[in-house]
């Protein structure tokens, strides 16, 4: 059946989900669908009318990490979301890594995903160095991909001095609460939240840069505390850096 719209995607690609089929399958078909969906963008004026005037649907939109994310679809048994990202033009937007694995393709305009691999020995979570491996151009009925965590660092750019607009297909995370930011230039990974948690996890970093007891004890009470792994993990990595500061 020929997909001419979203709510066709899902059903279609949540058939093939149930399947269970084994990766090369998923990415093979997956793109397969995403293609036909994308070759056309007659069915995302909905949206866009929406995101303008429609208040209700504006104000209900997912906060998550990054600004241009417009969430599309939510999978109740959570096995997949569709998102649409709208990319401004002359704007690199930073190089960063993936919760899930995801598909992702070209709807509005031509999008330039570059590739990358990290050649460090990930032995630091501060510290990445990374180097380009692809540098491809998308245009509308393109896809590419990307996998979980380290294997899926890319970054996405806006050509020809227009709003481009790509829709990507995310699998459940297999790591929740953050992203990282990759600088090549300072060889640094930094872990970036949402905006309903980034303001609590950028005061535990600052307590981790503060020498006193009191900041200490602040992040031990965190750490004792029913919090997710990710808020728990960057108390550990501020009292780790708390203590190298004693240490000098």
């Amino acid at each position: 059946m020929t997909i001419n719209n979203l709510d066709q995607f899902c059903q279609q690609f949540k058939a093939l989900l149930d399947q269970k089929p084994d990766w090369p399958e998923l990415l093979a078909k997956g793109r397969a669908m995403l293609s036909e969906l994308v070759i056309n963008h007659d069915w995302f004026k909905d949206t866009l009318s929406r995101l303008v005037l429609d208040q209700v649907f504006l104000k209900n939109q997912w906060q998550s990490i990054d600004p241009n994310d417009i969430q599309l679809y939510y999978c109740p048994d959570k096995a997949f979301s569709v998102r649409a990202y709208i990319w401004e033009p002359d704007i690199y937007y930073p190089i960063h890594d993936h919760g899930a694995w995801g598909i992702v393709g070209a709807l509005i305009n031509q999008v330039r995903e570059r590739k990358f691999a990290r050649v460090d020995d990930m032995s630091d979570v501060n510290h990445a160095v990374v180097k380009q491996i692809a540098d491809a151009t998308l245009s509308p009925g393109d896809t590419t991909y990307v996998l979980p965590l380290h294997e899926g660092i890319h970054q996405m750019q806006a050509l020809n001095n227009k709003v481009a607009v790509s829709i990507h297909v995310y699998g459940a995370p297999i790591r929740k609460g953050f992203i990282h930011y990759y600088d090549p230039h300072f060889n640094t990974a930094i872990r970036v939240y949402r905006p309903a948690i980034n303001k609590k996890m950028l005061a535990i970093k600052t307590l981790g840069s503060i020498s006193g007891d009191w900041a200490k004890e602040v992040l031990l009470t965190v750490l004792n505390s029913a919090e997710p792994d990710y808020v728990l993990n960057e108390c550990q990595y501020s009292l780790d850096k708390m203590d190298k500061m004693g240490d000098k």
